[in-house]
């Protein structure tokens, strides 16, 4: 395939973005962690942190990482991203779940995940091995 359906592409660049903006804020997050717990106690209606800590915030921002990765080579049409992308989304998912309680599932997160892995799925035949 020469030219990338726009749709593909669309989808390929707003990963990056995505991804690159939760690395960053994960690593911000890892970081500056006492910062960030008190500074969500002050926005958010959750008012205890305990649970959270630097590990988990770490462990988000590989899985971010590896999504940008997979999402830059789909990107170049690369079917390997596409394995990437969903494991890392599959965790990006169930981490906070698995990690925080039920509370912590996000279904626009899960909304947004299945509309692009439908995108990367429908054209899977046209990605390179």
């Amino acid at each position: 395939m020469k030219k990338k359906p726009i749709l593909f592409e669309s989808a390929s660049i707003f990963s990056i973005i995505g991804s690159s903006i939760g690395f960053i804020s994960m690593f911000i997050s890892t970081l500056f962690f006492r910062i960030v717990t008190e500074k969500i106690t002050s926005v958010t209606n959750i008012t205890a942190t305990e649970k959270l800590s630097p590990l988990y915030f770490a462990m988000l921002m590989a899985a971010f990482c590896v999504s940008l990765v997979g999402a830059i080579k789909l990107y170049r049409m690369q079917r390997a991203g596409l394995y990437f992308y969903l494991i890392a989304q599959t965790m990006i998912l169930f981490l906070p779940v698995i990690w925080l309680g039920a509370n912590a599932f996000s279904a626009t997160n899960t909304i947004f995940t299945l509309i692009f892995a439908g995108v990367y799925l429908a054209y899977n035949k046209s990605l390179k091995n």
